[in-house]
């Protein structure tokens, strides 16, 4: 959960996975999609679908206690090198390195690397990690300097225990290492969102496909920049207001509109569902569509109060 997120972030959702899947087995044992649901609005989905096929690996060919050695553990589906590592270290106390975003910086000014810094940095790491005395306590202090202190942009060298083995520190190279990179560029994207509701006050949603979020229940949008499939043919009625959404490198201004189907579309759980927004929380879908109906919930909700 913490690839590529914030801990701050992932608090909101930690003890919430653990009490659904508290074992492997019962992770194994679970449905995509379940797993899919509690993971809803973490983002990066790809990383609940394969914590789940690595549980299904584990309980096969390890009868589902997790095995210690990085050997092993990089056998798994969906583990690498630095989760290899990180679960040899941390939970077994084996000296393995790992090497994140935060410790390659460590070691860039540490010890002045400024090219092919992930091969450099891996060689490094495991020569400091073999010579600790705790693993465990080594590599996730490495991480918290990292994190807390070392940081991107002003770091606190006051506060750092590296200081005075630090090359960057003692040449006042700090601000250029590691070198920067270059530079994603961003995507601005507008899409209008569809909020199609029956008699009975469910909302009209489908599996999408594609790039990005698939096998994951969205409202019916109208622009097919993010989504692999065709915009659902409707008619628009009213704005009900619109917000902005990030999702890796694209910068998105989600307009959502009530519509009216033109024709009828087959319910279907690989296609098409209608969803009540109450159970939501138990299927699998995108942030960007809980705040879509938190919005058109508000809205009801003001026009009906007059």
């Amino acid at each position: 959960m913490l690839q590529q997120t914030r801990m701050e972030v992932v608090l909101r959702y930690f003890d919430r996975f653990v009490s659904a899947f508290p074992t492997i087995e019962t992770l194994s044992r679970s449905a995509e999609e379940d797993v899919l649901a509690v993971w809803s609005g973490l983002g990066y989905y790809r990383r609940a679908r394969m914590l789940r096929q690595g549980a299904i690996d584990v309980v096969q060919r390890y009868g589902g206690r997790l095995p210690e050695t990085v050997d092993e553990l990089s056998s798994i589906k969906g583990i690498g090198r630095y989760t290899a590592g990180a679960i040899a270290s941390i939970a077994f106390n084996h000296r393995a390195p790992i090497v994140d975003g935060n410790v390659a910086r460590i070691v860039s000014r540490l010890f002045g690397i400024e090219s092919d810094l992930m091969r450099t940095a891996w060689k490094e790491s495991q020569a400091l990690v073999v010579q600790s005395t705790s693993p465990r306590l080594f590599n996730q202090g490495l991480m918290e300097i990292g994190a807390l202190v070392c940081r991107p942009r002003n770091p606190d060298c006051d506060r750092c225990p590296l200081t005075a083995y630090c090359v960057a520190f003692t040449t006042a190279r700090i601000s250029e290492l590691p070198p920067r990179k270059a530079k994603v560029e961003t995507r601005t994207m507008k899409i209008p969102l569809y909020y199609i509701s029956d008699d009975r006050g469910r909302v009209l949603m489908r599996r999408e496909t594609g790039e990005l979020m698939t096998s994951m229940f969205h409202l019916p949008h109208g622009r097919a920049t993010l989504f692999g499939a065709d915009p659902l043919p409707v008619s628009e009625k009213e704005l009900l207001g619109a917000f902005r959404h990030t999702i890796t490198n694209r910068r998105i201004e989600f307009q959502l509109f009530t519509a009216d189907l033109n024709g009828s579309v087959r319910e279907s759980v690989d296609e098409y569902a209608w969803i009540d927004p109450t159970e939501l929380a138990r299927i699998p879908h995108p942030s960007y569509v809980a705040k879509a109906v938190a919005m058109a919930t508000v809205r009801s909700v003001s026009c009906a109060g007059g």
